[in-house]
């Protein structure tokens, strides 16, 4: 009787392990984060992350052309000699400057702060909580049990509470978590047929048209080591960005470039005092040198509330990218309109102008106008 015992108590444990071993991929559900600004849902391409259990969030959430909602944050990404990838979030209150690649972050007065944005789907993620804290919005991590967890941004416009945003929305977050999850999950592609022998293969139509998305490119032409109009076929017209004190050098670049009928913008830096000084010399040397004065100016996050005060019109990329794949890439997902600012590398230039307009896009000059 003992060993019938004993022989039956193997053979469950034998079943149980092998139950144990069929059920992980049934247990491990992804965790899935769903982003919603102030009382609606932002949809971006990309989705809130958990980094070493902190949640990040795309900059993109501070733009209202992506969003739909203005928090009252804005954003300015520049690329800096020494420090790279340099991400400004600013409202009103204060300012945020993140160092990407050095992995630093400092408020408007130079103070370091104890968080870092991070690179994640190929753009930029910052801390949620931190940020929004630092801002004075309200900042929420919902978990549910079949719908995922909501992460929720909102400013003083917002009009539900959590609990309420949460009921309203339990249909449109659960077909967002079942999306979501559908796309995660790995497809076989089909099997392609062998065409027929009396029936020719048919050419697909072509992929991707962009025709609907507006496109505007900038070129930041200062310290140029050759001529950059060139790259710029016949009809495509750019905004070409030079520091001042950088004009005297480039003079014929800025003659040849206002001669093909591209736009001229000044990039500056300092204070808000310091810029506008920038500015004026600016000015004096474009009207000596192609006999122009530009409205247009370039700078970081932090100065751009003071210039446009001042009545200058502030050019802002909204798609940025480290190389020209990631660049184009993040483009890709835009659909209404994109600003790019691109180096004065000839061969990055010549490659996002030809994929750009391979695609498709409708390429715009940045026109006083459309600031």
């Amino acid at each position: 009787m003992k060993k019938k015992f004993l022989a039956l108590l193997t053979a469950l444990s034998l079943l149980t392990g092998i139950l144990v071993l069929s059920l992980p991929s049934l247990a491990a559900t992804p965790t899935v984060y769903i982003l919603a600004v102030n009382d609606k849902f932002a949809d971006l391409p990309i989705l809130p992350e958990a980094v070493s259990g902190v949640i990040y969030i795309p900059y993109t959430t501070f733009d209202k052309e992506s969003t739909d909602e203005d928090l009252g944050v804005y954003y300015g990404i520049r690329q800096d000699q020494d420090r790279g990838t340099v991400l400004s979030l600013y409202s009103l209150t204060g300012t945020l400057t993140f160092a990407v690649n050095q992995s630093s972050c400092t408020d408007g007065d130079g103070n370091k702060m104890n968080f870092r944005a991070v690179m994640r789907n190929g753009a930029i993620y910052v801390p949620a909580s931190a940020v929004c804290t630092f801002f004075g919005l309200q900042y929420s991590h919902i978990p549910t049990p079949d719908r995922g967890t909501l992460i929720r941004v909102c400013s003083s416009a917002a009009n539900l509470n959590d609990t309420v945003f949460t009921s309203a929305g339990s249909s449109g977050m659960l077909t967002r978590y079942n999306n979501i999850l559908q796309g995660m999950e790995p497809t076989t592609p089909p099997p392609t047929p062998t065409p027929s022998a009396s029936r020719p293969t048919p050419t697909p139509p072509p992929e991707g048209n962009k025709s609907d998305v507006r496109v505007y490119l900038a070129v930041e032409a200062s310290g140029a080591a050759g001529d950059l109009v060139d790259l710029f076929p016949t009809g495509v017209r750019a905004l070409f960005l030079f520091t001042p004190d950088s004009l005297a050098d480039q003079s014929a670049l800025v003659r040849k470039a206002v001669a093909a009928g591209h736009s001229i913008g000044l990039q500056v830096s300092g204070t808000a005092e310091e810029a506008l000084a920038q500015l004026e010399e600016g000015n004096r040397l474009l009207s000596h040198i192609a006999r122009i004065r530009t409205r247009i100016v370039s700078a970081p996050g932090a100065l751009t509330v003071a210039l446009a005060a001042e009545g200058w019109l502030c050019w802002q990329p909204t798609v940025t990218g480290t190389t020209a794949p990631a660049l184009l890439a993040n483009l890709s997902v835009r659909q209404w309109e994109g600003r790019l600012t691109l180096p004065n590398d000839r061969a990055f230039i010549n490659r996002v102008v030809s994929r750009i307009r391979a695609d498709g896009y409708t390429l715009r000059q940045p026109l006083e106008t459309d600031l």
